[in-house]
């Protein structure tokens, strides 16, 4: 996955920075003796990319006070002002988004000195966002792996419908997501994860399960599916409509919700297989054989392009290899 980094890589590495100083630091103001650090270059990369000093501060787990301390600092080293602060949002001056090349170029290069020095441990708060159907398959063991392999990092997993967790990308409120995708952004880095089987599923109380459910068996259904802003809501809409059937829907924000209202006979749950198949194994829920054939939601990894992508595709790494070792049927199917 990473390039070979050997000696003349780290060279190359000084001679940027170098040159990045050197081209900034023509001012005549420009303090020499203040030296430039990376906590420096990130805090400054985050300012300009959320736009603001306070979100910068929050995305670094430190304080405002502090992120405007290093860039006082970097601006007296670089001896230009690198932002407007004159509104509501910091803007970048002309000198700021020249060296903003730079920063990019230097955090890539200091991230592949950290991995292919064997510095690649994960560290602080790293936030993981999750569709329902992820977070109640394989996600569990997931963060249980990342727990014990990184014990200097801390996992929040924010767990929601996908086109939220596109905004919270976006944002910068979450450094990966495992999602409804592909993404069509490019600011967002998607790698195909997976395709998810979607099934009507029933409790066995409610006897439909004795008999091939037709389309007019189905128009007679109370359908608890997805919201109705979601992906899997909108394309049962189009499988519904080019079948000509119109069963009443009751769309539900909560996947866990959606299957627990299925157990207790409130309706014909259309939701992926994965996300039941402890049900169906326990009895509480069985599939349905039906004429209209759901079509599956396709599931991507996203995170964002920029100079720290490569600490989340370590995270992409390891989930696709827990994905490998946990699906046990096919109501998973892996794309990579």
């Amino acid at each position: 996955m990473f390039e070979a980094f050997d000696g003349f890589d780290i060279l190359r590495f000084q001679c940027m920075a170098e040159a990045a100083h050197a081209a900034a630091c023509a001012t005549a103001g420009a303090d020499k003796s203040i030296r430039m650090t990376f906590d420096q270059i990130k805090s400054f990369y985050l300012v300009a990319a959320l736009g603001t000093f306070a979100k910068a501060a929050e995305q670094l787990n430190t304080t405002q006070p502090t992120i405007s301390a290093r860039i006082a600092a970097l601006e007296d080293r670089l001896g230009t002002i690198l932002f407007d602060r004159s509104g509501h949002r910091v803007a970048l001056t002309p000198e700021g988004r020249s060296f903003l090349r730079s920063a990019e170029k230097l955090l890539e290069i200091q991230a592949k000195v950290l991995i292919r020095s064997g510095n690649d441990q994960l560290r602080g708060i790293i936030r993981i966002g999750a569709s329902d159907t992820m977070a109640v398959t394989w996600v569990p063991p997931f963060l249980a792996e990342l727990r014990a392999a990184y014990k200097n990092a801390e996992f929040e997993l924010h767990i929601g419908p996908s086109y939220r967790l596109r905004e919270e990308l976006l944002a910068r409120h979450i450094d990966i997501a495992f999602i409804v995708g592909p993404l069509s952004n490019s600011e967002i880095v998607n790698q195909p994860f997976c395709d998810c089987q979607m099934v009507f599923a029933a409790a066995p109380s409610l006897g439909l399960h004795r008999h091939l459910q037709t389309s007019a068996d189905i128009a007679r259904m109370d359908i608890l599916t997805f919201e109705r802003m979601t992906r899997p809501h909108q394309d049962l809409l189009r499988d519904l409509r080019k079948a000509d059937i119109s069963p009443r829907l009751n769309p539900i924000n909560s996947l866990p919700t959606i299957n627990l209202m299925a157990r207790k006979g409130l309706g014909v749950a259309v939701v992926p297989l994965c996300s039941i198949e402890e049900d169906i194994s326990a009895g509480s829920l069985v599939i349905l054989d039906t004429e209209l054939q759901l079509s599956s939601i396709r599931f991507a990894v996203c995170y964002l392009q920029g100079p720290d992508r490569h600490f989340p595709e370590i995270l992409s790494e390891r989930a696709m290899a827990v994905l490998r070792r946990y699906r046990t049927s096919e109501s998973i199917k892996i794309l990579y």
